[in-house]
Parts: C-alpha cells; structure tokens; sequence
C-alpha cells in the first residue's frame, strides 16, 4: 500500500466521488452508521451538492490516493471550506438551506446539527475573518487502521498555515471520526434508548474527549478550533 495526501482538483469532483462520499460518510462514519442512515433517500442531496461545490471552487479539499491501484477515486477525504466573514455563501448558511420536509429519518442528524450551529457568529468568535473550515471527513472502511483521518486534520493545518488563514476549526460531528481513529476509550454511545439522548451523549463526549486527541488551545496558530453546543 503507497498512499499520497494531496488537494483535489476541480475536474475529480465527479458524480462517482459525489456517490463514495455518500457511502462512506453516510453509511460507514461511526454516528451514521449508528443512526442506520440510508442513501439516498435519507440524504438531503441538494444540500450535499452544494456543500461539495463550494468546496470544488475553494481548493481546499484534500484527499489520500493509494498508488497502487488503477482506482480514480479517493481512499479517504477532508471536504474543506474557505469562510469569508463578506460571504453570503459561508458553510454555516448551507445548514439553513436543509429542509426539513425532505429529512424525515435524517431527522436526529439534523438535530445533531442544528444544536452545534444555532446561534453562533464564528467571526464573532474567532474575532477573524477567513476560516478555514474542515466540513466532512471520510475514510474507506477498508483503510481505517491508517489513522488517515488525523493525517488530513494534520495536512490541513499546514495549508491554513501556508495560505494565512485566520483560524482552522471542524465542526464536532467531524471529531467522531478521529475519535475513533484513535481509538480512544469512549462509554458506549449506541446504549443511548432515544435519538434525543443520543444527541446529548455524543456532544458529551465530544467535550470530553477533546483534549485527549490533542485538539486544544495550545497548538502553533493557527488554532483548531471545535465548535459545540452542549443540549441545555
């Protein structure tokens, strides 16, 4: 296995990447598969369609390649964002444009959602004005004893770095992920009897385990920063 970690290019955001993305963030990330999500009857796809084509025109996106295989496709993917503080068109308004109608047993992932992002101005908070925004992370089930997850957080701090970008942050649903990547000790989310438990159980633990895979305060700027909101 050679594996390489380079950004995107515009002409690989193809329909059949649209479709591994689809199947190994929604039905292999720990909390979807949890959740018994669904494709693509349970997956907003005109919202996932903008969320990949802003991050097509940002050149941010990065991806790992293995070498060793005539296959075009990723193995796994950090879908990143530019968020400019004058920019209608930022992540976080991507959110709002999820209809609910269309939802249904999608439901708790877009509560999961709406928790994290109600009411916080990022610019505000991070006192900045272009953020670097790590929005999905993905890895092939068949290449996640690589620790690929960590590597693209770690490839993407460098870029922000290069580019001088304010600040670098992932919304707290990417951490799951890394959580398990590094297979960090956790209480067992899935013991959770009701969707709304769910929720608070993985805000929770994100809380808790977030100095322990090493995303604090204390990093070289710039920062990573996660954001959450913890269920009142």
């Amino acid at each position: 296995m050679s594996l390489i970690c380079r950004l995107m290019r515009e002409d690989e955001f193809t329909l059949d990447f649209e479709l591994f993305l689809m199947e190994t963030f929604f039905q292999h990330e720990p909390m979807n598969k949890y959740l018994n999500t669904k494709i693509p009857d349970e997956v907003n796809l005109s919202w996932l369609k903008e969320v990949l084509h802003k991050a097509k025109y940002d050149n941010l996106t990065l991806a790992f390649y293995d070498t060793n295989t005539q296959h075009s496709l990723p193995v796994a993917f950090a879908i990143n964002h530019h968020d400019k503080i004058d920019d209608h068109n930022h992540s976080d308004s991507l959110y709002s444009s999820l209809n609910k109608t269309n939802l249904l047993k999608y439901e708790h992932i877009n509560e999961l959602l709406t928790k994290l992002h109600e009411n916080i101005n990022l610019f505000e908070k991070f006192h900045c004005k272009n953020l670097f925004h790590i929005y999905l992370l993905g890895v092939d089930p068949k290449y996640r004893q690589n620790k690929l997850a960590s590597q693209l957080i770690e490839s993407a701090i460098c870029i922000a770095k290069e580019k001088n970008f304010d600040m670098i942050y992932a919304d707290a649903t990417t951490v799951i992920n890394t959580i398990q990547e590094h297979k960090i000790k956790t209480p067992d989310i899935g013991g959770a009897s009701t969707p709304p438990q769910f929720v608070e159980c993985v805000l929770n633990e994100i809380v808790k385990m977030t100095p322990t895979i090493g995303f604090s305060y204390e990093m070289q700027k710039p920062n990573l920063d996660l954001r959450y909101k913890t269920v009142d």
